[in-house]
This record gives C-alpha cells, structure tokens and sequence, in this order.
C-alpha cells in the first residue's frame, strides 16, 4: 500500500510540475515568498489547480471516502504546495460525501503539515464545519483548546480561525465566552501570523457578537497589536473606528 502511495503522490506531483512548465520563474518566486512557505511552488493560477482535479486522477473513484485517504497520505508526503492543494480542492466539492468521523480523525492532523497561512484558511474552513456541528463540536473543541497553548504557531493560529472561520457562513457560532477564553491569553503573541488570527477572529465575532467584542477590544485597547487591531476594526462603523484609534492614542 505504501508504494502505491508513493506512486499516487509522483502522479500528482509530476502531473501539476507538467502543467508548470512555462511559468514564470520570477512571478513563482515572488508567489512563494508571498504565501510564506517553504514548500515547493510551481506557481500554477488557482483555475489550472481545479482543471487538474476536475480531469480526475488513477486513484479518483466514485468512493469519495477511499479517494479522500489517498489524498490525505498525499497531502502529508508531497513538498510541493500545489499537490497539496489538490487535497482541499477534492474536499471543497466532496466534504458533504465524507463521513463527519473520518473527517474528525483525519483533518486536525493535517497542521502538523502546514507551514504558511493559505494551507492554515484552507484548513480552517473544514475544521470550522467540524464545531459547527453538534455531532463533533465538543471533540473538536477539546483539540482546539490544546492547539491554544501550543508551541507550534500553527496550531495556535488555528485554535482561532477555526472557531469562526468566515460567521457568514455558519448557522450556528461558538458562544463570545469560549472566543474570549481563546484569544485573551494569544493578544501578546510574538508571531505575526497568530495576530493576523487574532485580529480575523475578533473581526468575525464582531460580526456575531458586536456589542461583546467592541466592549472586549475597547478594554483591552492597549494589548492588542498593530497587526491584530487593523484586522479587527474591519467591518466597524468610521464613527467605532474613530472612537477606538483615539483611546488607543492616549
């Protein structure tokens, strides 16, 4: 099985590097160190990434769940960002197809793998449909709280988004007691990458619980950085905005 494997994750690997030929070695360069990774990047637009997948690889069959492993030993052997790509790709028009447990057993260690911030949202949105529902919110959550107090970057960062991800999009939300239980002890985190969280997941509480959050960030005006407090004004009036910048002044 391993070497089948293995020969699953050359086919996906040398099918995108094919694809990559002709690109532009500069604008893949400028690309890689915008996403921040230190994976390989073929620089491929996202719409040739979805083309490759819509033709359909050997290992594709009409058992999404059996299709879905394969992916997720690709996505834990490939170095190259685009083949990994491909995994959430399948997910985004599969997800409802594959059982919520094998979900639950297999997406939370896909963060051991991530590395840059596109494959941290990619995640989160899965992970975020996970405590959304009721029949895995609660283990979940369990994870979420660990990743809160982790040394790895990325799982602190997705002990955040992962609560809301984008609230339009969900039906229901976590409560704002569990969201400031999260993201209090995160406000002095030194990486830059949990304060772009911090900032998205007030910004997206605001959006649910806007009278909670404003009182939250107005308390704790000067504990919140740069980098979070920009994000997280967003979806604010100019007059809260104003009000906010001016207390943060004094």
């Amino acid at each position: 099985m391993k070497t089948d494997i293995n020969k699953y994750t050359k086919e996906v690997e040398n099918t995108l590097n094919r694809l990559s030929l002709n690109n532009d070695k500069q604008k893949t360069e400028k690309l890689k160190k915008y996403i921040g990774t230190n994976l390989n990047v073929l620089g491929l637009v996202t719409k040739v990434q979805i083309d490759a997948h819509k033709k359909g690889f050997s290992f594709y069959s009409e058992q999404k769940e059996d299709t879905f492993l394969i992916l997720n030993n690709i996505y834990q052997q490939s170095t190259i960002f685009e083949a990994k790509n491909i995994a959430f790709i399948f997910l985004d028009k599969n997800h409802k197809h594959i059982s919520l447990q094998k979900q639950l057993n297999i997406l939370p260690k896909w963060v051991k793998h991530v590395d840059n911030w596109a494959h941290s949202d990619g995640l989160s949105k899965y992970l975020s449909k996970l405590v959304e529902d009721d029949r895995t919110h609660e283990h979940m959550l369990s994870i979420i709280k660990k990743w809160n107090t982790s040394k790895n970057l990325w799982e602190r960062r997705q002990s955040l988004i992962s609560l809301f991800y984008y609230a339009r999009t969900k039906s229901k939300h976590v409560s704002f007691e569990l969201t400031q239980e999260l993201v209090s002890p995160l406000l002095n985190d030194k990486e830059y990458y949990v304060q772009k969280a911090v900032g998205w997941t007030l910004r997206e509480s605001y959006n649910v619980y806007p009278k909670q959050t404003y009182t939250f960030i107005e308390q704790n005006i000067k504990n919140i950085s740069p980098t979070a407090f920009t994000t997280c004004l967003e979806k604010m009036t100019k007059k809260q905005k104003d009000i906010l910048k001016e207390k943060r002044k004094k």
